[in-house]
């Protein structure tokens, strides 16, 4: 082979191999924008595939019923439409591409494919944010199915319980069981309200459901102890407050100004009502009805117990003022007697107008005593204002008896003031007589002169006091106090005249006791003349000592009781 055939066999081969390498880099070129192509068509089925019309149209219908949410996914239907356009467009240059990568338009690929991958990222950036829009409401529709199913759990437990307490829930217990039914008629409504989209319909059930639930719940809790009260202590109470009314009325006692049977309608009224309620398993007002009913129950029966007890301290009252007018008009009559006889006397005041005036309200007193009693009677008038005039007129009645006693106190002191000085006057004269008597009785050889002057005084004292009670009118404190004076001295005079005839006396029987020892003793001859000695002196105390000591020298241990026995 020559150069040439050489030459050429070479640049056979150099152009075949450029060719070979030119094919090999196109193909690989293509695969890799081919790959990048379907990497695109990939986010694009992405894209594409997200269910954006069917959320949309559930997120339009649960959004009816709130303006406000409804302008939100009306302004984000406008972006999905616009987005829905964007996504074809981009169907339209990824199809471009495709068809340039047919025709081995590369270099016009390439720069689609950056053009599609910038599209691409704006339209997934929009997909997304109308996406997370729109599932907030699915997230509704499964919350709103949760709680759709946690109250059919709570509706199971709540009906178990009703069914299980029907006894005790007695007349309630109908009503509840119409609450149980209208919370399954919502349920079925709820149900087809989701079953159309209408969540906003469903919510509204659902929620009324759990008031229902809660409701029956909280009335459930209350229910026996209102009936309790209601069918039970009530009734009682209203009984026995009437019987106690019935009793009031027929003893006569005044009560219409406490309106108990107005009072005892509206609590029978309200109570009617309060059971209807009960029947229909409704609490609501009932407590506080019943505990207002139980208040005013409990004050009728203490107003009830205070007007029968004003009535009864109302007779008793008015009984015991009529006494004190009849001791007022003793007091009254013994007064004016008693003033008409000594007012001159004992120079009393003049009480004539002042008498006069106690027997006009004695008549006075009398007129209301009647006027009262008719009263008790009458059952006109509240037996507490009865009670006040009772009160009143005892009041008066004694007042007017204070003044009384104090003019009869005046009289009585004066009446008796001379009466006891009549009486102590006749007695002291008799004590004079007695000490005269004595004196006279036992001829003392010696008395001492100041007894003749005690005597002498007290027989002063005596003539004093028949002097002043001769006076007209009679001055009582100068009496009284000449009488205690008169009284103190005379019997202190006449127990010292005692003293003196008693201590002769045993002077004189000692000395005749003694006589009979005088021849045998000496001693008791001098010691007796001694005795003598001193009582012809008036030395009777000193007589009376020797005596008796000259006996104790015979008989130690018994003198006294030989001289008595002597004697």
């Amino acid at each position: 082979m020559n150069y040439t055939q050489i030459a050429i066999i070479a640049a056979v081969v150099v152009l075949v191999i450029v060719i070979i390498v030119l094919l090999y880099v196109r193909r690989s070129r293509r695969n890799k924008l081919k790959k990048t192509l379907d990497e695109l068509y990939v986010r694009f089925t992405d894209i594409k595939t997200v269910p954006l019309a069917f959320k949309l149209n559930k997120a339009q219908v649960m959004a009816k019923r709130n303006e406000e949410t409804a302008a939100a996914v009306a302004e984000y239907h406008g972006r999905y439409e616009v987005t829905e356009a964007h996504i074809n467009d981009i169907q339209d240059m990824l199809n471009e591409v495709d068809d340039n990568l047919n025709l081995m338009k590369y270099d016009e690929a390439v720069e689609a494919l950056g053009h599609v991958d910038e599209e691409l990222k704006k339209c997934e950036a929009e997909v997304r944010e109308i996406d997370s829009f729109l599932e907030e409401f699915s997230k509704k529709e499964s919350e709103q199915r949760e709680y759709s199913s946690k109250l059919k759990e709570k509706y199971r437990v709540v009906k178990t319980t009703i069914n299980k307490n029907s006894q005790i829930l007695s007349i309630s217990y109908d009503g509840f069981v119409e609450k149980l039914e209208e919370c399954e008629r919502l349920f079925s409504s709820s149900e087809e309200y989701m079953y159309t989209n209408d969540y906003g319909s469903a919510q509204n059930d659902l929620e009324r459901i759990e008031e229902l639930l809660d409701d029956i719940k909280r009335n459930a809790n209350a229910v026996p102890k209102l009936i309790k009260d209601t069918k039970g202590v009530l009734p009682l109470m209203l009984d026995e407050t009437k019987r106690e009314l019935a009793l009031t009325k027929q003893r006569g006692v005044y009560t219409a100004h406490l309106q108990i049977d107005e009072k005892i309608d509206n609590i029978e009224r309200t109570l009617n009502n309060d059971i209807k309620k009960l029947m229909a398993a409704e609490t609501d007002g009932i407590k506080v009805n019943v505990t207002n009913a139980k208040d005013t129950l409990n004050d009728l029966d203490e107003q009830l117990e205070a007007e029968n007890r004003s009535f009864k301290q109302a007779r008793e009252t008015n009984d015991k003022a009529y006494e004190h007018i009849q001791d007022m008009e003793k007091v009254e009559n013994y007064v004016r007697i008693a003033y008409d006889k000594d007012s001159k006397r004992f120079g009393l005041l003049d009480l004539k107008e002042e008498l006069r005036q106690k027997r006009d309200n004695i008549d006075k007193y009398k007129a209301q005593y009647q006027n009262i009693n008719a009263d008790l009677g009458s059952c006109l008038k509240p037996a507490s204002e009865i009670l006040l005039m009772a009160e009143e007129l005892d009041s008066n009645v004694e007042s007017d008896m204070k003044s009384l006693y104090a003019y009869k106190s005046q009289i009585d002191k004066s009446t008796d003031g001379e009466s006891r000085a009549q009486s102590q006057l006749t007695k002291l004269q008799l004590v004079v007589a007695e000490v005269e008597s004595k004196l006279a009785e036992y001829s003392l050889p010696t008395i001492d002169e100041s007894y003749k002057k005690d005597l002498l005084k007290s027989r002063t004292y005596i003539e004093r006091i028949r002097e002043l009670l001769r006076q007209v009118p009679l001055n009582i404190p100068e009496l009284n106090v000449l009488l205690d004076e008169a009284i103190d001295f005379i019997y202190k005079f006449y127990n010292n005249i005692n003293n003196v005839v008693g201590m002769c006396v045993m002077v004189e029987n000692a000395i005749v006791f003694g006589n009979k020892y005088r021849s045998t003793f000496p001693e008791i001859d001098r010691e007796l003349s001694k005795a003598e000695f001193q009582y012809l002196n008036g030395e009777y105390t000193k007589a009376l000592k020797t005596a008796i000591t000259c006996m104790e020298t015979l008989f130690p241990d018994n003198a006294d009781e030989k001289i008595l026995e002597n004697a």
